[in-house]
């Protein structure tokens, strides 16, 4: 992925005064609160690092102005932000319209999904630290003074904070994530080895271009494999700073990909690992296979509540994956239906 020619202008800092007024009955972050905003040098005197942020949208008009307020009020001085609409059909264009003036760019035409959307954007960026923020997450206040205020203290390549996921209907929140970001790349296979919320996890946008960008063929680990490559591509480069400061909210709602494309997360995961193992040494290499082989083992074993013949599914599960008999799926799905039958 090239540079970008120029960098783009930056975002003016609106005031709660001078944004379209929120609809009615909306108030708190971002609606009627905004973050302070910084000084215009850090404390070492040097400007604050140009931070791109990116959204790329499709008719998420219900969400979509939040997201774009959430940005804005941040009161960072050297921002960067665009928005890469796939030409949505809903009324995504005329908000985004309404706040044309505070941004640094934007484009609603047709695209290939959400990770072309974001690498057109990052081709447009020139910021030193990138992320990008889906039409249906947000910033907290102050996330982006507390990811400037840790860059420049560690200048490390990889800066996340905690995220939260909040169900869009209840307000309840389902997930709650302190940042843990990778060391390794098998890390990737270990339970809880690598937490990593998106929307809290800021890169260094020149470590990005180097490895190519996101994967346009992914449609929902597109995240998670943009971390594991930098991980494998750059090991010892990818230097990594956390904060415990709540950074981002992601809802979850019928129409995210969360709660409506579960099964294909880790089906594009498996996918990705088989990818991955040309690219590690001889040892890492058996560990990865060996994991891959234990997951896919569970897969089919999760199989067996569908199946019509469950005594005989599992007993040709076994012919085929020997290596199920280590699996506690695999006993686990046999106990059940012993006691089933005991019944």
């Amino acid at each position: 992925m090239s540079q970008p020619s120029a960098a783009l202008r930056l975002v003016p800092s609106p005031t709660l005064d001078t944004l379209p007024p929120p609809p009615a009955g909306r108030t708190g972050w971002p609606w009627t609160e905004q973050s302070q905003r910084l000084p215009e040098a850090a404390p070492d005197g040097r400007p604050w690092p140009r931070l791109s942020i990116v959204t790329p949208s499709y008719n998420q008009a219900g969400f979509l102005e939040a997201t774009i307020r959430s940005v804005l009020l941040q009161g960072y001085p050297t921002l960067e932000y665009v928005i890469v609409d796939g030409a949505s059909t809903d009324e995504s264009r005329s908000i985004i319209e309404r706040y044309a003036g505070w941004l640094s760019y934007w484009v609603s035409e047709p695209d290939r999904g959400q990770s072309h959307a974001i690498n057109k954007g990052l081709a447009r960026c020139g910021g030193e630290v990138f992320n990008w923020l889906n039409s249906d997450d947000q910033l907290m206040p102050g996330a982006l003074a507390e990811v400037a205020t840790l860059r420049v203290a560690t200048q490390a390549a990889m800066l996340v904070g905690r995220g939260v996921i909040v169900d869009a209907q209840s307000g309840r929140i389902r997930h709650d994530w302190a940042g843990r970001p990778p060391r390794h790349p098998l890390d990737f296979t270990r339970s809880n080895r690598v937490v990593v919320a998106q929307p809290s996890a800021f890169l260094d946008a020149r470590l990005v271009r180097q490895v190519g960008g996101l994967r346009e063929d992914l449609q929902c680990v597109l995240d998670w494999e943009l971390y594991l490559r930098l991980t494998v591509l750059l090991r010892e480069r990818l230097t990594t700073a956390t904060t415990p400061a709540l950074l981002s909210y992601a809802l979850y709602h019928p129409r995210s990909k969360t709660s409506s494309h579960q099964a294909d997360f880790q089906s594009e995961g498996l996918r990705v690992l088989r990818t991955l193992g040309p690219q590690l040494p001889a040892l890492e290499r058996l560990r990865l296979a060996a994991y891959v082989r234990g997951v896919v083992t569970q897969r089919m074993v999760a199989d067996v509540w569908t199946a019509n013949h469950r005594w005989q599914y599992l007993g040709s599960l076994l012919v085929q994956r020997p290596d199920a008999l280590w699996s506690r799926p695999y006993w686990g799905a046999l106990r059940r239906l012993l006691v089933r039958a005991a019944q």
